[in-house]
């Protein structure tokens, strides 16, 4: 069941420019104690909620930039 928590969260946060590692990395960074189980039913479930979280690990830990929107022909390539 672990794995299945993981590619949820995965999934949740790739949507929003983290990966998992980094997402983990804030959220322990700014001591936010919510399980696998619980980011995982979050992601699927709540996705605004989520997604302050993974504002609130962006903010903790640098290396959650914002992804980067391309505009014009660059995003067509």
């Amino acid at each position: 069941m672990r794995s299945l928590w993981i590619e949820r969260i995965n999934a949740g946060t790739r949507l929003h420019g983290v990966n998992y590692g980094n997402f983990m990395h804030g959220l322990m960074k700014e001591n936010i104690q919510l399980n696998r189980k619980v980011l995982s039913e979050l992601s699927m479930h709540e996705p605004y909620s989520f997604k302050a979280l993974v504002d609130v690990s962006r903010s903790a830990f640098p290396g959650n930039r914002p992804p980067v929107k391309k505009e014009g022909l660059a995003a067509i390539l």
